[in-house]
């Protein structure tokens, strides 16, 4: 600065006075207040588009039952009669099933597989003709049949089997059906005296437990502490055998069936868990035959539960599941405990619909933010 404009500068100094206008201060920082608001609205605007753009990336993908439902396989959330353009395989060897039947339609043995859920229309050697009776082991990968005394077993996933022929123990064969460890096959029947009788067989080998007498009247849970028994008829209770052979009733949801109903054990999913096929009469809220997971009376009732597992399972004979695919439960009741495999044909559009409408909610949130902030600033000029 100059010698002379400091001079002058400070003539003015001494000789002149300055009043400011009073408001002057309240309208900077208003201005001020306005700046610091607006940066951060616009902040939140931006975190907000960042904020679902980041729950996008990071949102886990959905699990379905059994973890990986392709690799480790899943019951499918619903049970189709087979078309009728369905051939017949001769190769038992189709792969680890989930489902097993006798078609109402076809009356041939069918068998849905586990990680792809194709359908698998089997020629079964010495099989009758209505197709006799079934019985998919719980893991899947075994699968049991019957003519009259004659038993067969066969391995899904490498095509070999095992044949037992009938002789006067068992002359008839009513019932077929697993253990829990997939290891021995259960019969109920006939000797040739047409007295009641009952046996184990060995899928791949002696016999390691033989199995008490009143596991051959039903399904043993797999820590052997209760037997899950076939309904005689319709009624308002799933009827087990305790330990020591005391029978004992489950009492089934009367808001669900009020008349009762008829209830087939299909198999254990834990020491606790049930799978079963229960039959309604008309007029139940759930009726006609449906797939349900239910905890046994061995437990306390407040832990109970009681979750259909499928809806409109055919009428068709042998119906078996393999009940080891049923997840463990996480205690919610949106809990998946099938899978849906026709969802799998659909390819997804890349990056999917999820991602355009959490983008679209992102960006409709930050022009709704911009808009306030517009309006206040209005306010406040």
């Amino acid at each position: 600065m100059s010698a002379d404009l400091r001079e002058e500068l400070d003539v003015l100094a001494r000789t002149q006075t300055f009043s400011p206008d009073p408001s002057a201060w309240d309208r900077g920082r208003r201005a001020r207040r306005r700046t610091r608001l607006a940066a951060g609205l616009v902040t939140v605007a931006v975190v907000a588009v960042a904020a679902g753009a980041a729950a996008i990336a990071v949102r886990p993908a959905p699990v379905g039952p059994a973890g990986d439902v392709v690799s480790d396989g899943a019951i499918p959330s619903r049970i189709d009669d087979v078309a009728d353009d369905l051939g017949l395989t001769t190769d038992l060897a189709v792969g680890r099933a989930s489902v097993a039947f006798v078609s109402p339609t076809s009356g041939r043995p069918v068998v849905i597989g586990a990680q792809d859920g194709r359908y698998h229309q089997l020629a079964l050697p010495d099989a009758p003709e209505d197709g006799g009776l079934l019985a998919l082991s719980p893991d899947g990968a075994r699968l049991a049949w019957s003519n009259n005394g004659r038993m067969h077993t066969a391995d899904l996933e490498d095509g070999t089997g095992s044949y037992y022929g009938s002789d006067a123990e068992h002359a008839s064969v009513t019932a077929l059906y697993w253990a829990p460890d997939s290891r021995q096959l259960l019969w109920n029947g006939t000797d040739e005296k047409g007295r009641t009788t009952g046996g184990v067989l060995p899928a791949d080998g002696p016999v390691d437990t033989p199995l008490r007498p009143a596991a051959l009247r039903g399904i043993p849970s797999p820590n052997g502490q209760m037997v899950a028994m076939t309904s005689v008829d319709v009624g308002p209770a799933a009827a087990f055998l305790q330990r020591r052979g005391e029978a004992v009733d489950r009492q089934l949801p009367a808001d669900l069936y009020a008349d009762g109903a008829a209830v087939t054990p299909v198999g254990w999913a834990d020491d606790h868990l049930l799978v079963a096929e229960v039959d309604a009469p008309a007029g139940s809220y759930v009726e006609g035959p449906h797939l349900v997971l239910m905890t046994s009376p061995d437990r306390p009732k407040s832990e109970w539960t009681y979750r259909i597992l499928m809806r409109d399972v055919p009428d068709a004979v042998g119906l078996s599941l393999a009940v080891d695919l049923v997840p463990d439960l996480d205690g919610t009741s949106s809990q998946p405990l099938t899978h849906d495999f026709d969802a799998d044909e659909a390819p997804p559009a890349p990056l999917g619909i999820e991602l355009s409408l959490f983008i679209g909610l992102g960006v409709a949130a930050a022009i709704g933010v911009l808009m306030g902030l517009r309006r206040l600033w209005r306010r406040l000029s």
